[in-house]
């Protein structure tokens, strides 16, 4: 199945996808509105074939779980043939294993959840289309950087899909990012640390890209054997996030951020001082952030009823000078405006 527009003054975008009905409908999309040149492809071998006949692309957008090759075995030969690639990847399928993959790998730019959003898929295929217009014009000896940069990116679009899969925890991790940074500051952290904690705050729950919807969108109370599954979110995050260079202090704020002061958390049971102190604020305030916000199973929490919390796990589940600095700042009104988005 190919469509393909005349007009060779936009970039030319493959779509692969076995779903005929996902196919026609992101083809439509990005032609009629984005006023692309547009490929579709029903499976990864015609999507090779037709590149093996001449066809080139600036981006290729793909689902993962299809017949004869998966979407992370047909990236990496599309960047054989054509390197440096624009590669939207479809994240109906919550591997793990493909997540770490694809970003260690940099097999793609972007991740996008089903069902996708019209306006999100546009503005990625453009990010896209310039990521693969700077790589060719990179000598290779000046790529790395560029490719550090990439995965990066990769890991950032990552956590993004996470918070996408879930219309009550949309911008949950920028609001922990921006609140962890305020708290820092007002705990006498420098910029640096501020700047570790902006970054571990938006990739803290980029673990749970591994657990499955059925568990993490759950209205009722989780089992034991699912509440399992949610605690191996931290560690899934770490193996994601570690093989990218980042300053180690950000894979400690996601690897310890649900450990409790008294060692009662998990993955590990650490305690005291024992985690990071970036990884202290961080709990702190994913807490505060769990609670001030709608949730599908309850409407948020009273400011006065959110103080009490922390007053009674002070000590316990949080540090008590990071609790005190906290209860401090709310004191002087909330750290975010309620409903405020943050990219």
């Amino acid at each position: 199945m190919t469509s393909a527009d005349n007009n060779n003054t936009r970039p030319r975008v493959m779509v692969v996808d076995d779903d005929t009905q996902v196919l026609v409908s992101i083809g439509r999309l990005l032609k009629k509105l984005g006023g692309y040149e547009v490929i579709l492809a029903s499976s990864p071998f015609e999507a090779i074939s037709l590149l093996q006949g001449g066809q080139e692309v600036q981006v290729v957008v793909c689902d993962h779980l299809m017949p004869e090759l998966t979407g992370v075995e047909l990236l990496s030969l599309l960047q054989q043939s054509q390197p440096g690639i624009g590669a939207i990847m479809l994240t109906g399928c919550h591997d793990i294993g493909v997540a770490a993959e694809v970003v260690n790998r940099r097999l793609a730019d972007f991740f996008l959840t089903k069902p996708w959003d019209s306006q999100q898929l546009l503005h990625m295929v453009e990010q896209a289309v310039q990521l693969q217009q700077q790589r060719r014009g990179h000598p290779a000896g000046e790529l790395a950087p560029v490719l550090r940069l990439e995965a990066e990116r990769a890991v950032y679009a990552l956590a993004r899909a996470v918070d996408a899969r879930d219309s009550y925890t949309h911008s949950h991790s920028g609001r922990v990012a921006v609140i962890s940074a305020a708290l820092g500051r007002r705990l006498g952290l420098g910029e640096v640390e501020q700047q570790q904690l902006r970054t571990g705050g938006l990739l803290h729950d980029v673990g749970k890209i591994g657990i499955p919807d059925g568990v993490l969108l759950k209205r009722g109370a989780l089992d034991e054997s699912e509440f399992q599954l949610i605690r191996r979110h931290p560690e899934i995050g770490l193996s994601i996030v570690e093989p990218i260079g980042l300053p180690p202090a950000v894979g400690w704020i996601v690897s310890q951020h649900h450990e409790n002061f008294d060692g009662s958390g998990y993955p590990r049971g650490l305690s005291g001082k024992d985690t990071s102190l970036l990884a202290r604020i961080v709990r702190v305030v994913d807490a505060y952030e769990a609670m001030a916000a709608d949730r599908v199973y309850r409407q948020a929490r009273s400011p006065e009823w959110i103080r009490e919390e922390f007053r009674r796990f002070r000590g316990s589940q949080f540090d008590p000078d990071v609790c005190d600095a906290f209860l401090a700042m709310l004191a002087e009104g909330p750290p975010l405006a309620a409903g405020t988005v943050v990219a």
